[in-house]
């Protein structure tokens, strides 16, 4: 880990030492087009997630969806970024432990969303946007401001007070259930913002594109471990090519192009700008979601609970833009 920090503020002080360059209008229209698709695929991740789970086990659902990315995005990379896709490739050591936190992730979000509705885990990870300037600050040392900021403290206590209301699935009682899908959502959120901040000073130095092939090429890895050692290769068989269709689509879109698309926006937008537009994931996942699934339908106190925190997490960014922040 000490190695990798250090090579990754080496990596900082290179891009500030080559001083920033104005965007272009092009580049702008391209980064928001980017920001654009991939708010939808991440919309999308949680309803593909939920709809496979009746004919695949998690493991051997996550080896199918990262595995479809990432063999598609290397005969991307090899394309057309070969030379940066090898070099990347080469890098082991700055590479690998951050694909051991997207598997993690990976792990506790399919998890999560098998126990709950799309809406409601979509909602529930909206967390990390307050975690993802608290990691800032613990890994890299930034967003003291930010943190010390009352706007931030006032929208990280709406945010939770959010969260316990959208986790009120129970109508009679009105209170939270801590399940243990709630705790995978919240894990996932917690391990998402250790993820989104520790690829954004990667993406400073290599090109999204071979960057999450890279990683998606060893988080792969790690999902075939897991399905080799907990998952049931009969459902696999048994799912039928309408489900294999829907399974490599959901390693197409949310995957393989949302990734890459977000760390090029990431990249020329900045982090405040992703992380507000992506407020709006829960939302596209609801509307998306209720045309297949009835109980999608939120509950008035859940509503309540979607509304207080997607204005927190709002203020919380807001709180970064005027402190300069970038974590986000």
């Amino acid at each position: 880990m000490r190695h990798l920090l250090t090579a990754l503020r080496e990596t900082m002080v290179s891009e500030a030492s080559t001083g920033s360059r104005p965007l272009t209008t092009s580049v702008k229209m391209t980064a928001l087009a980017a920001l654009l698709l991939a708010s939808f695929g991440w919309a999308l991740a949680p309803v593909f997630i939920r709809y496979l789970s009746h004919a695949y086990d998690p493991y051997s659902q996550m080896l199918i969806r990262y595995g479809t990315g990432a063999l598609t995005l290397t005969v991307v990379c090899l394309v057309g970024f070969r030379a940066e896709f090898l070099r990347t490739l080469k890098q082991p050591r700055l590479m690998a432990p951050l694909a051991v936190v997207i598997v993690g992730h990976q792990y506790v979000w399919t998890l999560g969303n098998y126990g709950s509705t799309a809406t409601v885990a979509q909602l529930t990870t909206k967390l990390s946007v307050i975690l993802i300037i608290v990691f800032s600050f613990v890994m890299f040392h930034e967003e003291r401001a930010v943190i010390r900021s009352p706007l931030y403290l006032f929208g990280t206590a709406l945010s939770i007070v959010g969260v316990a209301a959208v986790l009120a699935k129970d109508r009679a009682s009105m209170m939270p259930v801590f399940d243990r899908y709630a705790v995978f959502l919240l894990l996932t959120g917690l391990l998402w913002s250790v993820y989104v901040v520790w690829a954004k000073h990667l993406v400073a130095g290599i090109h999204p594109v071979p960057l999450f092939t890279v990683l998606a090429l060893w988080t792969t890895g790690g999902f075939a471990v897991l399905a080799v050692l907990l998952g049931d290769w009969k459902t696999v068989v048994d799912a039928g090519p309408r489900m294999t269709v829907v399974a490599v689509a959901s390693g197409l879109i949310p995957i393989a192009t949302a990734h890459p698309a977000y760390h090029y926006a990431q990249k020329h937008l900045g982090a405040a700008m992703c992380s507000s537009l992506n407020l709006l994931n829960p939302l596209m996942t609801y509307g998306i979601a209720l045309f297949i699934w009835p109980d999608e339908m939120l509950q008035p106190t859940q509503w309540a609970g979607a509304a207080v925190l997607l204005t927190g997490t709002f203020l919380v960014t807001l709180a970064a833009r005027r402190t300069n922040g970038a974590a986000l």
